[in-house]
């Protein structure tokens, strides 16, 4: 185990931690969250039953007999460190400053932001009910997906991060696994890398028969629509525009909104006021998102600016979000608080580089049977019934 409150050192395999005792803001220890959360495979203490996270380490994907999460984590953290520490508590505490990697920008305050405003979200068991089972499942865009969670759009720069990973691998890991379990997964790219660059990633999607986001970084729409009949051919679930990464204007989003057929999904939306500058333009959806945390420092995280848009803007078009979802109970905060499905971003690209597609289906799999367990326990019996009436305000 790396120890987490260190920025270098050597690798211990000893479950336990070293860092010293700290408490939180509510006065855990946080030597033994880490301590108890590393035992139950990496996730969060006290977010899920004990029996489910059991359950979910000895299930294991077709054609991976035997893979556990913990040795997903294991293979995640010789491939990925120093880049990456895969810390039992993924919450950018101990990658902070290491803004070349995956870690936050600036202090990483952006990225600490979105895990503590997720953790300050606390749900309202109800356990006098008939719900005995949960169906996770929803759609989005005509996609039926087997829980509301999708890979987050992640670029080849995720090949730089770790050891022994090429973009191909990469991008078949992110979607092979997501498709294995009955989601779907991202292909993140940029239209101005080498030309066999980008025809080699929208192949991916095609290959899994569009069951994938496609995901442009927010470059001159001229460049984006000379790739238009590429990425169409896809049969991409929809096109994201990322413009956390970089403005886009009204009239540049509607330029696209009209050319392409396919859904376009703004990704990078923190106020109300600039999702309804999206519907404005026409788009089909948003997602709502500060980028990881890796763009612009000390933003709010999205669990505290994603109801003021969800208000205003639920059922009338898609809302999606990002921001630290590691389980399934960070999946039922995220739909408490107004959106329709999340991304997963950090802990997809551990799964893949401790497990390939493997990694990736195991991880999913795993969320999806936390949220069911999630749902039972708050009386939820459908995706479409969960509401703020299961958060504290």
């Amino acid at each position: 185990m790396i120890d987490c409150g260190k920025k270098a050192g050597p690798m211990k395999n000893n479950p336990d931690t070293s860092r010293e005792d700290v408490p939180g803001d509510d006065g855990f220890n946080r030597r033994n969250l880490l301590r108890v959360s590393t035992m139950l495979g990496g996730g969060l203490i006290g977010q899920t039953a004990v029996p489910v996270r059991a359950a979910a380490q000895q299930a294991a994907p077709s054609g991976a007999p035997g893979l556990t999460p913990a040795a997903v984590l294991a293979k995640a953290r010789e491939r990925l460190y120093p880049t990456c520490r895969v810390c039992p508590v993924c919450d950018g505490v101990a990658c902070a400053g290491d803004s070349a990697g995956i870690a936050g920008s600036g202090t990483s305050m952006s990225f600490q932001n979105n895990f503590t405003a997720l953790q300050h979200v606390k749900l309202v068991m109800r356990n006098v009910h008939d719900v005995t089972q949960a169906d996770t499942s929803t759609t989005i865009f005509g996609h039926k997906i087997s829980l509301p969670a999708v890979c987050a759009p992640m670029g080849p720069a995720g090949t730089r991060f770790g050891k022994g990973m090429t973009q191909q691998e990469w991008f078949d890991s992110l979607v092979g696994g997501c498709v294995a379990a009955g989601t779907l997964g991202a292909v993140g790219d940029n239209l101005t890398y080498p030309i066999e660059d980008v025809k080699r990633n929208l192949a991916v999607i095609e290959r899994f028969k569009g069951r994938a986001l496609y995901n442009s970084k927010p470059i001159p729409n001229e460049t984006i629509l000379k790739w238009l009949p590429q990425i169409e051919a896809t049969g991409a679930a929809w096109l994201s525009i990322d413009v956390d990464s970089g403005p886009k204007s009204v009239a540049q989003l509607r330029e696209l909104v009209k050319a392409f057929k396919m859904p376009v999904v703004v990704k990078g939306i923190m106020t109300l006021d600039d999702a309804m500058r999206c519907m404005d333009a026409g788009v089909a959806g948003i997602a709502v998102s500060n980028h990881g945390g890796r763009r612009q420092d000390h933003t709010a995280g999205t669990a505290e600016v994603l109801p003021a848009i969800a208000s205003k803007l639920k059922g009338k078009i898609p809302i999606l979000t990002d921001g630290c979802v590691g389980s399934g109970t960070d999946v039922l905060k995220y739909l408490a608080l107004g959106a329709d499905v999340v991304m997963v971003g950090r802990h997809i690209l551990r799964a893949a580089y401790g497990g390939g597609a493997d990694g990736v289906a195991l991880f999913m799999n795993r969320m999806r049977t936390e949220l069911q367990s999630a749902m039972v326990l708050m009386g939820v019996p459908t995706v479409s019934k969960i509401d703020s009436r299961i958060v504290f305000a």
